[in-house]
């Protein structure tokens, strides 16, 4: 058993919207991603995510609505992004 500190992880990657994976768990990757800028459109039949906001804010906005997910908080996605959705950062 070893302790992952996310921050310190996410300090070393350098490039953006690309996923490094971290650990797995129950033969799922955890990976961890840094944003900047928008992510627009991209679907997941059978995924599921989770968004865990280390700084800032993220911002998801669908096509019904707008959710906003401030700094430490989590929130889980079912396989919902298409392309009319949009992932963004906000500093």
């Amino acid at each position: 058993m070893k302790s992952i500190n996310p921050k310190d992880k996410h300090a070393r990657f350098k490039t953006h919207w690309h996923p490094y994976q971290i650990t797995i768990v129950d033969n799922m990757l955890v990976p961890l991603t840094k944003v900047q800028g928008e992510c627009v459109g991209h679907a997941h039949e059978n995924e599921v995510e989770l968004f865990h906001v280390l700084e800032g804010t993220l911002y998801i906005q669908s096509r019904d609505k707008t959710q906003l997910v401030n700094e430490s908080e989590i929130i889980i996605a079912p396989s919902f992004l298409d392309d009319n959705e949009t992932l963004k950062p906000i500093s």
